[in-house]
């Protein structure tokens, strides 16, 4: 694991991330802080709460006003796990109800497994799966002083539980795994049709600054992008599986159509999912 990197979008809006592709690395995730004069919102505190306890101490670091409100954007662990760090010390963790249903059905066995992994478990050795304090079904909004957060649920994309966060003030939206920035996209648990219809929604809010789930913080642009790769990844599987090529082979052409993106692992899932969408066995 390297060092936690720092990137500021706006006075009061911090990315943290490690970068890289790997667990130890929370696989490249991006962790989201707002600060408001009374407040600290966070969006995804990475995977363990090792990483949680680093942007904490880069928060003191910096002044900001203690961590009060933790938003999950879906229940992947790489985003969610490292939340039990900040509940333990008070603050409001806040999920879609079948982002708590994830977490509930799949955490306890990944940390178990983890634990298990030589590699893995001493990142792993305290981290626990904490309910989430407050479950919304639509949108709420957050006053963080001086700083409004709406968290608002775009139905079934990324996962069935996903959230994105927008700071109408700022014009800027934490878009959650529904857009990722030189990262090939995990569709394990994605709704193939809803997934589009999610990004358009995500377009709708008119966002000038918008931060993926992993890579780069960008424009609008970073949207658009997202909706050509789920268009082109399509369109590679449809014509593949059409050919009878094998799942490798098709997972091999997309390595070549998105050079340089990380996070390749996910590759054979996505084939597959895409298959399974156009009723074509794998």
């Amino acid at each position: 694991m390297g060092p936690l990197h720092e990137t500021s979008v706006r006075d009061d809006v911090t990315v943290f991330t490690f970068g890289g592709e790997d667990v130890a690395s929370s696989y490249g995730a991006n962790c989201t802080a707002v600060r408001g004069s009374g407040a600290t919102l966070l969006v995804d505190p990475l995977i363990a709460p090792s990483h949680a306890r680093l942007v904490e101490e880069a928060l003191v670091a910096r002044g900001a006003p203690p961590v009060r409100f933790v938003v999950l954007t879906h229940h992947h662990t790489d985003h969610a796990l490292g939340s039990s760090w900040f509940a333990r010390r008070g603050a409001t963790v806040i999920a879609h109800d079948a982002c708590r249903e994830g977490m509930e059905r799949e955490h306890p066995g990944l940390i178990a497994g983890r634990r298990r992994d030589p590699a893995l478990s001493a990142l792993f050795s305290d981290a626990e799966s904490v309910p989430p304090g407050v479950l919304f079904a639509q949108s709420l909004t957050l006053d963080l002083g001086g700083v409004e957060a709406r968290v608002i649920h775009t139905g079934h994309g990324h996962t069935r539980g996903d959230a994105i966060v927008h700071l109408p003030g700022e014009s800027l939206a934490v878009c959650g795994d529904l857009v990722s920035n030189g990262y090939h996209v995990n569709l394990e648990d994605a709704s193939m049709d809803g997934f589009p219809r999610a990004l358009a929604r995500l377009l709708s809010l008119g966002a000038r600054t918008c931060v993926p789930g992993h890579g780069a913080p960008g424009g609008p642009d970073i949207v658009e992008a997202q909706k050509r790769y789920f268009s082109l990844v399509s369109s590679v599987v449809s014509a593949g599986t059409a050919a009878g090529r094998k799942e490798s082979e098709i997972a091999d052409e997309l390595r070549g159509r998105f050079p340089g993106f990380l996070l390749e692992m996910v590759l054979p899932e996505t084939v597959r999912r895409f298959e399974a969408a156009a009723g074509t066995p794998g």
